[in-house]
């Protein structure tokens, strides 16, 4: 039995085990279907032992597969963790930053990403536009931008960079056409555009979820991009978030505030990243940009 087992092989394994299939973990890895099949046939004659069970459907793991996804998880993580502070070490910033950020503000984020990147043209910069909560210990983004309460982990470091609040517009034509409403008793006089998921559990719009009737409820989304494109079209009265306003500063004035007798919401906006980071120049850079050109409040 051939015990020389390379360690690109055992990564490969491990994606393959991940994803559930050898095309999935091949475009993870950036290589072909032939060249992952190759690998784990060639870590398992090495290790003498099935990792996984071949199906129509993708790869079933074995025990000891399982055994293999389990252990090499932090390992793939603490490697990329490494690599990343590796490349992240010169003093000077320049490379690649990988940053998360909640999909609704991404778009917020490209105008501010330019100006970066007019200060700093030797950085390469990498949107991930995703409402999940992307490991930076796994070491898949160098940094992350959350909203919500303060990240707790032990191995993050989280600095402030604005509050993000949430108030209900109308376009002008709507208000032309409808009238806006004054009290909770008018609230069913009125469409609405209202978000869904876990954005419908947000204070103000929680209570007004239960104040209107579910037919007054002209569109909702769980894309506070779509709510906003929503009542700018005149569908209803909905929410929208100020760093969106801020993104659409000239448009305003074709909104009108409508002044409910609800809650006031607003969330925390936080940069992240990993401790390990804590001397990346990179890094520094954007948190240093951000703080400076996004205002508190």
């Amino acid at each position: 039995m051939d015990r020389d087992i390379r360690w690109d092989d055992l990564r490969v394994a491990f994606q393959v085990a991940d994803q559930g299939s050898l095309s999935r973990a091949g475009e993870v890895l950036g290589i072909n279907h032939s060249t992952v099949l190759r690998a784990v046939n060639r870590l398992e004659n090495g290790l003498g032992i099935r990792l996984f069970i071949r199906h129509q459907r993708g790869y079933q793991l074995t025990d000891a597969g399982r055994l293999l996804e389990d252990r090499m998880r932090p390992i793939v993580g603490e490697v990329q963790r490494l690599c990343n502070t590796l490349a992240t070490a010169d003093s000077s910033p320049g490379g690649t930053l990988r940053i998360s950020t909640v999909t609704d503000f991404s778009t917020f984020f490209a105008p501010l990403l330019y100006r970066f990147r007019q200060e700093y043209p030797q950085i390469r910069v990498q949107i991930v536009a995703t409402d999940d909560v992307m490991s930076l210990s796994g070491g898949e983004v160098h940094a992350a931008i959350r909203i919500g309460n303060e990240p707790r982990e032990t191995d993050l470091i989280a600095r402030p960079l604005s509050v993000v609040a949430l108030r209900y517009y109308a376009s002008e034509d709507y208000a032309r056409r409808y009238g806006l409403p004054v009290t909770l008793e008018e609230m069913n006089d009125h469409l609405w555009v209202l978000p869904t998921g876990d954005k419908s559990r947000i204070p103000s719009v929680r209570q007004l979820i239960d104040q209107v009737r579910p037919e007054q409820i002209a569109f909702q989304s769980n894309s506070f991009n779509d709510i906003e494109a929503a009542v700018r079209a005149g569908m209803g009265i909905g929410p929208m978030s100020s760093v969106n306003l801020r993104r659409n500063e000239t448009d305003d004035e074709r909104l009108t505030e409508v002044t409910l007798p609800l809650p006031q919401s607003g969330s925390q906006m936080w940069f992240v990243y990993h401790k390990d980071l804590r001397q990346s120049a990179r890094v520094r850079a954007l948190q240093e940009f951000l703080q400076r050109h996004i205002h508190q409040g």
